[in-house]
């Protein structure tokens, strides 16, 4: 688990009124990925010129790319704004800007698939500034430095279909707290819903992470169990539940709009803060009588391990990666949706 402190609240005047911290709990799953293969000894004696280049490296080179996509399809519509335009520079500014509106500080990142970024670059690759250190860390994927974002290229950002999602009558229910806030909402009735399918609530805005209200919408995504990052609503000058979202007073309902065109299908990015996303990757133990090696493939660590049988002359191989990841804070994060 991890934790999202709670800024409190501010009080005019001299006298205090103490709140209860309520730091909220994350929880993070930790899962493994692996592939596998067998051999015999004459496969080994008469078709494989060279185990390592043949076998070992393609599977290990599979594997950190299904973890990239894993990453990605675990974080991608976790956010609390959306941007939805056109592939060009104004959209991508749009997204990175959501992030300064909203106060967020830290190192920017904007992830975008290459066909995005080829037409972003046609609009002018002079509009991009380079960096060092960015480059070092993207290598070829770095594209360069816009709206104080390093834009990145990631070929495996989902595509979202928004066919029917004027049909999916989104809803969620508020259950009133004291008249300070709401019972946090963690899903989305409706049907039909997919994931990435984007709505919108009128006078739903993000509370900072400092705990000040803000003028940004708050966007609404699902996944397609129609699951939602926790939005804990607060009302207007309260500071109820640690909140990321606040409504005006009075508000007792809040009815979903899709901000997607029906029929229309997106590109899919995301502008974040560096640090927004947690990788952890871990190792298992060695078996007994196993040979064990670490292949390593775009900076991720795979183990590989091997077992004979003696009595069918065969080799058992198989790659594990146990892994986490996690994007906790949702306010660090704009989904952007590049219309196709």
């Amino acid at each position: 688990k991890v934790y999202i402190p709670d800024p409190g609240k501010v009080v005019d005047g001299l006298v205090a009124d103490p709140d209860n911290l309520q730091e909220v709990e994350v929880p993070v799953t930790l899962e493994n990925k692996n592939t596998s293969f067998e051999v015999n000894v004459w496969n080994k004696l008469t078709d494989i010129e060279d185990f390592k280049k043949e076998i070992v490296k393609p599977k290990a080179v599979l594997l950190a790319q299904s973890l990239d996509k894993a990453a990605i399809d675990t974080t991608v519509f976790k956010a609390a704004q959306a941007v939805v335009g056109s592939a060009n520079f104004a959209t991508l500014s749009d997204a990175s800007m959501a992030l300064d509106e909203a106060k967020v500080a830290g190192t920017k990142v904007a992830f975008v698939k290459p066909t995005v970024a080829g037409k972003i670059a046609n609009g002018g690759l002079a509009n991009f500034i380079p960096d060092d250190i960015q480059r070092k860390i993207y290598a070829d994927a770095y594209l360069g430095q816009y709206a104080g974002a390093a834009v990145i290229n990631e070929a495996n950002l989902p595509v979202v279909d928004a066919t029917n999602i004027s049909a999916a009558n989104a809803s969620v229910t508020l259950t009133d707290v004291s008249g300070k806030g709401f019972e946090p909402i963690t899903s989305v009735s409706g049907t039909g819903l997919k994931a990435g399918w984007a709505f919108s609530a009128e006078g739903l805005k993000v509370v900072g992470k400092d705990g000040i209200q803000t003028e940004q919408d708050y966007a609404i995504i699902v996944d397609k169990d129609g699951k939602i990052p926790e939005l804990r609503i607060t009302v207007d000058g309260q500071a109820f539940g640690n909140p990321n979202a606040w409504v005006a007073s009075g508000t007792s309902a809040l009815t979903l709009t899709p901000i997607l065109n029906e029929g229309d299908k997106y590109f899919v990015g995301q502008v974040r803060t560096q640090k927004a996303l947690g990788v952890d990757t871990y190792k298992f133990d060695d078996l007994p009588g196993s040979e064990n090696a670490t292949e390593t493939v775009d900076g991720i660590s795979i183990k590989m391990s091997q077992y004979g049988n003696g009595t069918n002359m065969t080799v058992l191989g198989r790659l594990d990666a146990p892994y986490a990841f996690t994007l906790p804070e949702p306010r660090e994060a704009v989904t952007v949706y590049f219309k196709k």
